[in-house]
């Protein structure tokens, strides 16, 4: 038998794709690395939006905060952060959950580059644009929800995608605080077969390769402007 066959078996890829989930009811392998992934991406999304619009304001009171956030969450390591969401809430009495730990770490670090993407996204709206919404009398919320808003994001589409792959990619970092994700699961069966380490990773590199550039397939047709404003008028 092949090192191929030995891992490109059925049990190995339940395994990879569900975890323990069948056996002991614990979800794991790439449907928690997807859970953990989208859930992230939402909790950035909705953060980085709000910082972002905070960074383009003239108010110092809300820039100030903003920048501190971004500077703070982009000029230190990933891995860090997911071992201080870990370690450090037991030791003020706070018990939190692997999954937790890294959702949080995960979250707080991507909201801070998904904000800086949502503030050049506003800034790179047109003026001439806003003062044409003015002068049609529209009020500043209308200005934002109907025209600097829809501008902004079809601008930050190709840099969103991009942070959504790599939010994807970053939860492979889970597995070294002992969560069951797929790069963990992958690890396991490699440490079981012990003679096949090029197969199982390179299935894991397959794995997520289709699964990112599936993510980026999505995220590209919305690029096309005619797609992008149906879609906005249907939301």
């Amino acid at each position: 038998m092949s090192n191929w066959e030995r891992v490109w078996t059925l049990p190995n890829w339940e395994r990879l794709l569900f975890g323990d989930l069948f056996n002991k009811g614990e979800i794991g392998g790439l449907a928690l690395t997807l859970t953990l992934g989208l859930l992230s991406i939402v909790g950035s999304t909705i953060i980085g939006a709000i910082i972002g619009i905070l960074r383009s304001s003239n108010r110092r009171l809300l820039n100030v905060p903003a920048m501190i956030y971004v500077q703070g969450f982009r000029n230190v390591p990933l891995l860090i952060l997911v071992f201080w969401a870990y370690f450090i809430p037991p030791t003020f009495g706070i018990n939190i959950s692997k999954f937790s730990s890294v959702l949080i770490a995960l979250t707080l670090f991507t909201g801070a580059y998904i904000g800086e993407i949502v503030a050049g996204g506003i800034r790179s709206v047109s003026h001439a644009h806003i003062e044409s919404a003015r002068a049609l009398g529209l009020s500043p919320y209308q200005i934002q929800l109907w025209v600097v808003l829809p501008q902004a994001f079809f601008n930050m589409l190709p840099a969103l995608a991009g942070r959504y792959v790599v939010s994807i990619k970053n939860t492979s970092l889970a597995f070294l605080i002992g969560l069951a994700d797929l790069t963990e699961i992958g690890k396991q069966i490699g440490a079981r077969l012990m003679t096949a380490p090029l197969e199982v990773y390179l299935t894991l590199l397959l794995i997520y390769f289709v699964v990112n550039r599936s993510i980026s397939s999505m995220v590209k047709l919305l690029e096309n402007r005619e797609r992008f404003n149906r879609f906005f008028l249907r939301i």
